[in-house]
This record gives structure tokens, C-alpha cells and sequence, in this order.
């Protein structure tokens, strides 16, 4: 599928959000509401070619059966520590760390590593979680030598608490690399 359908069905689907469910961003509520609502509306735009699925583990080619990548150790460590604040960093930025992932929302094919179409990770303006670590999976997620296959990578990041809707930031992925 072209870049320029993806975008299209991915309006399409945060307009029918910003329509019928306004009220979960103006109210902050929990990320997982508002991806299993955009998951609904995306299911409307790709459900005849695509399964949608929200925090869907499972990958086929992975002997114990979830969603592993490769990251650099010090990526990893920087995003833990913006949870647990007294970790330190380590020194080595060149080491390669295997680690289990659960995309917020998947379109694919069930059951196929062939037809993973698009992995999207969902943050809110008031998470304390820098985004800087789902642009990370995000690369991992499209990036080829990390076997998870998916064609695209999105980063949609919604902005909560507010009384006016404000158009959320949106980033693609492809290949592993930040694209237009």
C-alpha cells in the first residue's frame, strides 16, 4: 500500500475520533481508550484487507511466541531511567539488547509476518514518558533486521486536557528512518 493511502486512512480515522470520542482527549483519559477507539475507526478504513488489533504480543517467527527487537542497551536505559530516576546510564552505547515489545496498535494479517502493514505507538501530552523511546521502537518495528516486518511505523502523539481539539503530532517510519 502507497504512503499517501496510509496517510489518507489515518485522517480518516482520527477525524471520525475527533468527532465521536472528543470527549476521552479533552478528559485525558488512559492512552489504551483512546487507542482502542482509533482502533475501531482504523478496522472501518483497512478491516477488508487488514486485522487492527490493539497491544497484540504474538509474532510467529519468535519460538516463544511474542514481539521481540534489538535496541542499543544505553536507548533502553535512558528510557528506563525517565521512569526509575535513580538508575544510571551506562557507558557503552554500541551493545544491542533483545527486548520484548507490544505495539499500542497493529494492521496486519493474522498469523503472517508478510502482511504487517503498519505498527503505531500512541503517546499523550501528559505522559511523563519522553517519545523519544517509541520513535525508537518505531525504527525497530520497520527496520529489516529486526524480522517484525512492518512496512510503517506511526507515531501519534494526542494532546489532553484541553478545551479546543488540537490536530495531534504525527511521524512515520519506514525502512528504520524517520520519513515525510
Amino acid at each position: 500500500m502507497k504512503k499517501y493511502q496510509i496517510k489518507r486512512r489515518i485522517k480518516i480515522a482520527l477525524d471520525t475520533l475527533r468527532v465521536n470520542d472528543n470527549y476521552l482527549l479533552k478528559n485525558d483519559v488512559s492512552e489504551r481508550s483512546i487507542a482502542h477507539r482509533l482502533a475501531l475507526y482504523l478496522e472501518n478504513t483497512f478491516g477488508k484487507e487488514f486485522n487492527v488489533d490493539c497491544e497484540y504480543n504474538k509474532d510467529i517467527e519468535q519460538v516463544s511466541g511474542g514481539k521481540k527487537i534489538m535496541i542499543l542497551e544505553d536507548i533502553w536505559r535512558e528510557y528506563h531511567k525517565s521512569i526509575n530516576s535513580n538508575e544510571d546510564i551506562i557507558e557503552d552505547a554500541d551493545i544491542l539488547i533483545e527486548k520484548s515489545v507490544i505495539p499500542d496498535i497493529i494492521v496486519h494479517k493474522r498469523g503472517r509476518n508478510d502482511k504487517n502493514l503498519i505498527a503505531i505507538e500512541i503517546k499523550k501530552s501528559s505522559s511523563r514518558v519522553n517519545e523519544n523511546y517509541d520513535f525508537e521502537k518505531l525504527k525497530a518495528y520497520t527496520n529489516t533486521e529486526n524480522n517484525l516486518h512492518y512496512e510503517y511505523g506511526i507515531f501519534i502523539k494526542f494532546y489532553v486536557n484541553q478545551n479546543r481539539y488540537s490536530e495531534p503530532k504525527i511521524v512515520y517510519f519506514q525502512k528504520g528512518k524517520q520519513i515525510d
